[in-house]
């Protein structure tokens, strides 16, 4: 029953939100927005009622307030901003409040004061959402629209709204605004930087573990991280009864590659053996660079004779003139050791039966995978 009801109570705020996460947030924030237009336009209604509004001017704030009730929601909801720089419209709608708010200041002159306030409380939340620059703009409109208004409302209706409470209001307006529009600037420009912080900070984490894990030649996982996945496989085959192969595979004649051509060359050899090898293994695969020339593959839920089949795809792959290109003369073999992984045999047990296979293939001729 509680599942029943957790699953349909995801499925409404799915319906009601969207399904993906950004969306979500930027529904979720237009819809609490929708619910103050409606707050203010019962206010309006209210205000009308009891004499403080003209009933003709508040009915007509009140369908002006649609597009704030239902519009940007809409819009966000289904999608159609995403098309946009800022899919969640938010200067827009900050622009749509400020203009609103100075419509009620007209309408409503007993509480217009109050209503400073408000445009006050729309500059904060820039600070949430704008840019620094995009919130002391929006700072300066909001002391603009509220300026022309208290002049053109002074001017042409003096006895209604008295010119020197008119310059009171404006004054507050000039100083107490643009203020907050700094602050909220100096806030969003924290903001940004904690968010390149954070970016930064995970950017080099991802650094870390990669350094952590990886071979910085190859790019190969490393010896340390392949004994942790092995162990994970271990415990995993344990569990599933399923066993994986384990394969030791060396280079042959590395060192002469060395000898002949330069440290420089033997590495671009070991990256290139390493690229055509990691594209010869299934995905389930792990190969790792388990020391100088020497690598190791680990393949879950494997027999041996489906073993075969991936370094026997790498022995052809290797063969061919094109995946040496201008290495050609430096194209090597490999000979390798495969062992299947016991129940409840240690890794080095392991490794020491496929070290032995890969010793009896050199001893063999090399260029060739042996089983034990």
């Amino acid at each position: 029953m509680q599942i029943a009801q957790t699953a349909q109570t995801a499925h409404a705020r799915e319906w009601l939100f969207g399904a993906d996460p950004r969306q979500r947030v930027r529904a979720r924030r237009t819809l609490v927005a929708s619910g103050v237009y409606l707050l203010a336009a019962v206010g309006q209604w209210w205000s009308a009622r009891i004499g403080l509004a003209d009933p003709a001017l508040a009915h007509a704030l009140i369908l002006c307030l649609a597009p704030g009730l239902f519009g940007f929601y809409l819009l966000l909801r289904t999608g159609l901003t995403q098309r946009f720089a800022d899919p969640a419209l938010t200067m827009q709608q900050m622009i749509f409040a400020i203009v609103a708010m100075a419509a009620a200041y007209v309408i409503n002159p007993p509480v217009r004061g109050m209503l400073l306030m408000m445009v006050a409380l729309v500059l904060v939340f820039a600070a949430f959402t704008l840019s620094p620059s995009a919130s002391r703009s929006l700072g300066l409109f909001a002391v603009t629209v509220l300026g022309l208004v208290m002049l053109a409302m002074a001017t042409h209706a003096p006895q209604v709204y008295d010119p020197t409470i008119e310059r009171i209001h404006f004054a507050f307006a000039a100083v107490v605004l643009p203020v907050i529009s700094m602050l909220a600037g100096d806030l969003s420009a924290m903001r940004a930087r904690l968010k390149m912080q954070k970016a930064e900070l995970q950017s080099a984490l991802a650094r870390i573990h990669r350094l952590a894990t990886r071979d910085d030649l190859t790019g190969l996982v490393n010896r340390r991280h392949m004994e942790e996945l092995a162990e994970m496989e271990r415990r995993r085959a344990q569990r599933s009864g399923c066993l994986p192969c384990l394969c030791l595979v060396d280079i042959d004649h590395f060192k002469r590659i060395n000898d002949q051509h330069g440290h420089a060359a033997g590495d671009e050899v070991l990256r290139l053996f390493s690229r055509h090898a990691a594209a010869s293994m299934r995905e389930t695969d792990v190969l790792a660079r388990w020391g100088g020339e020497e690598f190791l593959v680990m393949m879950p839920d494997t027999r041996p004779d489906e073993a075969r089949t991936g370094f026997e795809r790498l022995r052809r792959v290797l063969s061919r003139d094109e995946a040496w290109g201008e290495q050609l003369h430096m194209r090597v073999s490999f000979s390798a050791g495969l062992t299947a992984w016991r129940p409840g045999e240690p890794l080095r047990d392991a490794l020491l039966r496929a070290d032995h296979a890969l010793y009896e293939a050199k001893a063999a001729g090399r260029d060739r995978l042996v089983e034990r």
